[in-house]
């Protein structure tokens, strides 16, 4: 009785903690913070998991126009404007796009729903989408309007989590749809003429998904694997 009261105790105190932090943090920036979105100014090892990935991808938007889709508070967006011409990014959230724009001066953050994109037709060469994918109700309606604001030989990129990583744990309530591979590829097929997915290396499976290597080549561009970070989810290029 006394180990389940003091363990009881303990989670309790846990849960006052984060919620006194996260209402004095309220109070100073406006945004509520929560785990499902990650914040550079809570630098825990999912917010350095989830860097890890614009990292890796920003040595390939190296003068190009990209389209951050999910960008949360903005920090990522920022980290992909050091290389390409210009970024904007967008989330259906009004505190984090808020956020972003009070934290970031050089992307555009503008509040979206990303099934339904308002931009004109070929108005970027790269989509980048990470751990959003699996958030969105109509995932095929999405990956139609990424085709459409992509420029002839622009190139999608989205991270959503593999659920065999996650066998025998319970769904995110965040979640609407985790896919597995062959999911993921049903829903890439009708709309890109061309798309790679690469395994994460928790649960890689040679005989169906690109395993990676150094050198990554993907779609004919030599990819440098140092920041590569994709232990539990999927990394999908479509064009």
């Amino acid at each position: 009785m006394t180990e389940v009261a003091v363990h009881g105790q303990g989670r309790l105190g846990h849960f006052v903690r984060r919620l006194l932090e996260n209402s004095a943090y309220f109070a100073r920036t406006g945004y509520w913070h929560h785990s499902e979105r990650v914040n550079p100014d809570f630098e825990d090892a999912n917010f350095v998991n989830h860097r890890k990935v614009y990292q890796f991808i920003s040595q390939w938007v190296s003068g190009k126009t990209v389209l951050d889709v999910g960008c949360g508070t903005g920090y990522g967006s920022a980290l992909l404007a050091e290389q390409a011409k210009h970024v904007t990014g967008i989330d259906y959230s009004n505190s984090a796009i808020r956020f972003a724009k009070q934290r970031y001066r050089k992307p555009d953050f503008i509040e979206m729903n990303a099934q339904h994109l308002r931009f004109p037709n070929a108005s970027f060469d790269f989509v980048f989408s990470s751990e959003n994918f699996e958030h969105l109700p109509d995932q095929a309606a999405h990956l139609r309007e990424v085709r459409r604001v992509l420029r002839k030989g622009g190139i999608c990129f989205i991270a959503t989590p593999n659920p065999e990583a996650f066998a025998g744990q319970a769904t995110s309530p965040w979640h609407t749809k985790e896919n597995n591979y062959e999911e993921l590829a049903d829903l890439f097929r009708p709309v890109f003429d061309e798309f790679v997915i690469l395994e994460n290396s928790l649960t890689t499976k040679a005989n169906r998904g690109l395993i990676a290597s150094e050198p990554l080549v993907i779609f004919g561009e030599r990819l440098s694997t140092a920041c590569l970070s994709n232990t539990h989810s999927f990394f999908c290029f479509a064009r």
